[in-house]
């Protein structure tokens, strides 16, 4: 996808203002980087989570593939350990 094409499909309606988010130049408010994530079709989470530079990132980044059945089931799983933890 093109910068152009992102444009169009994210509402943003600059590929100016993309090119210059792309270099760095400005940073982008929730509002743009939410239109940005519309455009490519991806969660605003996938925009913000890099996975090498944390365990967290790392971990959400491996449940990007799961079901929401698999996710549930990892979540109470999650909590019972918690749960007995603080026991």
């Amino acid at each position: 996808m093109t910068i152009e094409q992102l444009a169009e499909e994210s509402e943003t309606g600059s590929k100016g203002h993309l090119s210059n988010i792309e270099r760095g130049l400005v940073r982008p408010n929730i509002h743009t980087l939410k239109q940005v994530a519309d455009g490519l079709g991806v969660k605003p989470l996938d925009l913000v989570t890099f996975p090498k530079r944390s365990v967290r990132e790392r971990l959400i980044d491996l449940t990007r593939s799961l079901s929401a059945s698999r996710l549930s089931e990892m979540i109470r799983d999650a909590l019972r350990t918690l749960r007995s933890s603080r026991s």
